[in-house]
């Protein structure tokens, strides 16, 4: 997956930064994942915790090329964007890193509205 071939018939791309959460019950492995390493946002359609659970998932070089569960979306942006998803709407993820208290990061990414060149702050529709 290319997150360039994704947007390269809209040049309008929206973001937004978030926490990744859940990754100490998913084994810590997004320690293993370098940063501006692509993921993959999936909808856990059954998670009995949060109907509008998304899965991160990324590449952990010591388990093959599948990819591997690393945790999750804050709740708040999954409510937001789960919906979309089902509709649709495909989002991309780059992984950011660690802040300084070894939190991970991730960049939510994607095609906005309209034509022009320009990267803005996702609306949480």
């Amino acid at each position: 997956m290319s997150i360039v071939c994704c947007f390269a018939q809209r040049m309008h791309v929206e973001y937004t930064a978030v926490k990744l959460r859940g990754a100490k019950y998913k084994g810590d492995k997004v320690k293993y994942i370098k940063p501006g390493s692509e993921l993959v946002l999936r909808r856990d359609l059954n998670n009995i915790y949060d109907t509008n659970a998304v899965l991160v998932l990324g590449v952990v070089p010591s388990e093959g090329v599948e990819p591997a569960p690393l945790g999750y979306l804050p709740k708040g942006l999954a409510s937001k964007l789960a919906p979309q998803m089902d509709a649709g709407r495909t989002f991309n993820a780059v992984y950011v890193g660690g802040a300084e208290d070894f939190t991970p990061y991730l960049m939510v990414l994607a095609a906005g509205d309209g034509e022009e060149l320009k990267l803005t702050r996702m609306k949480h529709r």
